[in-house]
């Protein structure tokens, strides 16, 4: 028997599932359930379906599964997972579109097949470029909104429209994207370069990478934002550090011995462990430093099942 929610589904070319599991689709390996969980056909399915979507019901929108934690008891409503179907990157002279399902990763080798530079820090960013337009993501001195040409989007009510970075006010690790809408891709200005000399940038930054952090576990990046300081931004990590919490651990939840601005999962950690975990160090920071610690991964559902 259909439930309610089954029930005022708009017809769709993409899929539904019910009670899915998430943890495969979070980089942390850690999560409840999807109510119902919906992966798009394409863009104009997408559209189609935000312009039909159950009135009252939440949504929530899921990429790569970076730089999130989804609580052990799932997430009601409808989780859209921007995947494959939403994946599209193409380059065209100097210029590089891309979805929002399409991993940095991705952008970053068709940029260099491309023979195009400007985009090397994308690589060294875990997660869909739908994440990286959200978060303003960026590394190594560069970030999105700073090569950003135009932004494309779906609106509150399924209209898709393409607009100038300067509507959504990228700023540090942020953006500004009305209530209802969508991010679903984007347009790059890059510049002509040399193969070799953009692979070996690429590399330098995934080096970098892993000579720093733990990428030999399952995690969602930086825990904790860096807050400001009198002379500009302050390190979390070591605040952290200098907190005692270097490998402090809740179940299989530790921060990283490597990094102690991640967080990891040592292979059973609970969605609570992490959360836990998270406000424990918080707490100790504020209590060394005086400073408080801003998050900067996103807590999503709930931590007790209720559908």
């Amino acid at each position: 028997m259909q439930s309610p929610l089954e029930q005022n589904l708009p017809e769709v070319r993409g899929t539904y599932e019910f009670s899915k599991s998430l943890k495969e689709y979070t980089t942390f390996k850690i999560g409840g359930p999807a109510e119902v969980l919906y992966i798009p056909a394409d863009v104009d399915d997408l559209a189609h379906f935000w312009a039909n979507k159950p009135k009252g019901v939440p949504i929530t929108l899921l990429g790569e599964g970076s730089n999130i934690l989804i609580r052990d008891g799932g997430i009601a409503g409808i989780v859209v997972h921007l995947g494959k179907g939403m994946d599209a990157v193409e380059s065209t002279d100097d210029v590089l579109f891309c979805e929002a399902g399409a991993s940095t990763g991705k952008v970053a080798r068709l940029a260099r097949t491309s023979e195009l530079t400007g985009a090397e820090f994308i690589c060294g960013i875990p997660g869909s470029m739908g994440g990286a337009l959200v978060m303003n993501a960026g590394c190594y001195g560069s970030e999105m909104v700073d090569i950003l040409i135009d932004v494309h989007v779906i609106t509150d009510t399924g209209e898709k429209k393409i607009l100038e970075p300067s509507f959504f006010n990228f700023v540090y690790r942020n953006s500004t994207l009305p209530e209802g809408w969508i991010y679903t891709g984007c347009t790059m200005q890059l510049k002509a370069g040399d193969k070799n000399e953009i692979r070996e940038k690429m590399r330098f930054v995934n080096h970098q990478r892993r000579g720093s952090q733990p990428l030999e576990w399952p995690n969602a990046g930086s825990w904790f934002k860096n807050p400001e300081g009198p002379n500009g931004p302050m390190a979390a990590w070591k605040l952290i550090q200098e907190s005692g919490c270097r490998g402090l651990r809740k179940g299989d939840a530790q921060v990283s011995e490597k990094h102690c601005n991640f967080f990891i999962n040592l292979g059973a950690a609970t969605a609570a462990d992490m959360e836990d975990l998270g406000a424990e160090v918080q707490e100790k920071v504020l209590s060394q430093t005086g400073i408080a610690l801003q998050g900067e991964v996103r807590l999503l559902g709930d931590r007790v099942q209720r559908f």
